[in-house]
């Protein structure tokens, strides 16, 4: 009986001190940033539920190339917590005549998808911070190089390649 006693109290501190993750609707979260005609970094950031963490940036981005890392449990927290303060359900386009940099955030939530384009210059102040909280969680993450690239969902950060067959030179004189 001591040891049936002895086992139980064991069993019951030893689960107490287990972490409990939230379950949360929003599951996974992509941002990408374009280039524009200046030094703009083209960038593209991946977080999941599985904390998996992924980046891409071109020349003119802090960091260049291809990583991935792990997040904490409360960096996600953190990250969805940012999002629902904003009404990410709510939100919208904001495209507009202003020739800046352009922004893709895509948040996946339950069985939908959200997804909205921007001017840098044109959006809201409050969707403007929470986007460059998500831009700089890379420097709270250990990045590990990779040398095959990540396929993202966002297409932004990829500028388009000019179809050169469909250029034609008139015929000489």
């Amino acid at each position: 009986m001591r040891y049936f006693l002895s086992a139980m109290l064991a069993i019951t501190i030893l689960s107490c001190n287990k972490p409990v993750h939230k379950q949360y609707e929003i599951t996974k979260v992509e941002l990408a940033t374009s280039g524009c005609l200046g030094t703009c970094a083209s960038t593209a950031i991946s977080l999941d539920t599985s904390l998996d963490f992924k980046y891409y940036g071109d020349r003119f981005a802090h960091i260049k190339g291809y990583y991935t890392g792990k997040i904490t449990n409360s960096l996600w927290d953190t990250l969805v917590l940012k999002l629902t303060s904003i009404n990410y359900k709510e939100l919208h386009d904001y495209n507009g005549p202003v020739d800046d940099q352009g922004i893709e955030l895509i948040i996946h939530y339950r069985n939908q998808v959200k997804r909205i384009t921007a001017e840098s210059t044109i959006i809201p102040d409050t969707l403007k911070q929470t986007i460059k909280w998500i831009q700089n969680i890379y420097k709270l993450v250990r990045l590990h190089p990779l040398k095959d690239s990540i396929k993202f969902e966002t297409t932004i950060q990829y500028p388009p390649i000019p179809n050169i067959n469909m250029v034609k030179f008139p015929p000489p004189k």
